[in-house]
């Protein structure tokens, strides 16, 4: 199922896990980018390489 970015956002206002998780995703986002130095657009690639993979990195 493929979710708006309006339901997105519904889901991460209205679900307490779901934000919470958002929320740490964005931290650790920001987090990298101060501590690295790095480029926005190197963060967006860490997580687009991290889709599909989340589950399988351990």
């Amino acid at each position: 199922m493929t979710f708006t970015d309006k339901q997105m956002l519904e889901a991460i206002e209205k679900n307490s896990d779901v934000n919470e998780c958002f929320c740490k995703i964005k931290s650790a986002c920001k987090k990298l980018k101060i501590k690295t130095g790095c480029p926005a657009d190197d963060v967006d690639r860490l997580l687009e390489f991290t889709l599909g993979r989340w589950y399988s990195l351990d």
